[in-house]
């Protein structure tokens, strides 16, 4: 059977972004990744209570990961870009290969170039680690185009 996590790239655990993956991934059985509620630090730092290594713990029986994120000045905001700069070098991100990927971001009103440098990342994040990028979705607060488009079970 396949097991699904979604990953709230979000501070709001409670907010649209949540909302939206909820509402995407009703009626499915999954597991559920607060961003939130771990410690990530920069490309380049090293602290012993960093995180990460948590996370890739928690995604590596998966076999789908859905992530979410809000749009912040034009990309994916800062917890979601974070973990994605960290995944360079890191032996541990290997955990990510062979996986399928949803991704979706939703803010207010995302104007063409956001859109497509959000798809370049999601398209760029599954090539390098080697998932399969099964669908990408941007659109606003809303999330309306994503939770009408977005079909995990394809």
């Amino acid at each position: 059977m396949e097991k699904i996590i979604f990953m709230n790239g979000s501070p709001n655990k409670s907010g649209n972004t949540f909302r939206i993956g909820e509402e995407i991934l009703k009626g499915v059985s999954h597991d559920i990744l607060q961003m939130s509620d771990y410690k990530v630090y920069q490309y380049g730092q090293a602290y012993p209570d960093d995180q990460i290594n948590e996370i890739f713990k928690s995604i590596e029986n998966v076999s789908t990961i859905v992530i979410g994120a809000p749009v912040y000045w034009y990309t994916v905001g800062g917890i979601l870009k974070t973990f994605i700069d960290r995944l360079y070098l890191l032996p541990e991100a290997e955990v990510l290969k062979g996986k399928n990927l949803y991704f979706f971001a939703q803010g207010s009103a995302p104007d063409e170039g956001t859109v497509r440098t959000i798809e370049h990342l999601a398209s760029r994040v599954a090539e390098l680690m080697g998932m399969t990028l099964k669908s990408v979705v941007v659109d606003s607060s809303d999330g309306n185009k994503i939770i009408n488009t977005m079909n995990i079970n394809e």
